[in-house]
């Protein structure tokens, strides 16, 4: 399957989505739009169903992606069994509320506040939040740096997985400690 992706809603270039034996293999090429102070990431559909397809590599004024998405990845994404129709370009994936669900939550507004739990620490780093958010990885304070950990064995998969080399290793969890300084360096070298 060919698709157009799409940047601030025009049309920036071509994603390819081929079936194998272990999934799916994505190749993207698009134009380099200006992001402004973020990082662009590809995704893949909208909402609760959006996926991260990865982060295109710059190369000849073009970004370009190449990579297999695991039928185990597609089906934690909700694209087992159909694949997305919308491919997209962005710092953050899109998110979209429902029309019905916006009129209940303006009246739920009040109890919705009351009943939420306490925010999750943020790192200001799109994936290092988003493996907070997923419950995985437990943050904690330590001065001005937050550490981030998991449990870790060496033949097993874990969740700070991503962030394999800024972390450590000790009594079996994998630590990463995060920094203002490292959040201000990851910034800068996006730019």
């Amino acid at each position: 399957m060919q698709a157009e992706v799409f940047y601030a809603g025009e049309p920036v270039g071509t994603l390819s989505w081929t079936p194998d034996a272990y999934g799916v293999q994505v190749r993207l090429d698009c134009a380099c739009p200006d992001s402004g102070d973020g990082l662009l990431r590809c995704y893949a559909g909208i909402g609760d169903r959006a996926m991260r397809i990865g982060l295109p590599e710059p190369q000849n004024g073009r970004l370009r992606l190449e990579r297999r998405l695991t039928r185990e990845t597609l089906r934690a994404a909700g694209y087992a069994d159909t694949p997305p129709v919308q491919f997209y370009l962005a710092v953050q994936p899109e998110a979209v509320v429902p029309e019905q669900d916006s009129a209940r939550q303006a009246g739920e507004s009040d109890e919705r506040t009351i009943q939420q739990p306490e925010p999750v620490l943020q790192t200001g780093d799109e994936v290092l939040d988003a493996l907070l958010s997923g419950g995985g990885v437990q943050a904690g304070r330590d001065g001005d740096a937050l550490i981030l950990q998991c449990a870790f064995a060496p033949d097993q998969p874990f969740a700070l997985a991503p962030a394999f080399v800024l972390c450590t290793v000790e009594n079996g969890r994998a630590m990463l400690r995060w920094t203002k300084k490292d959040a201000a360096a990851g910034a800068a070298s996006a730019i």
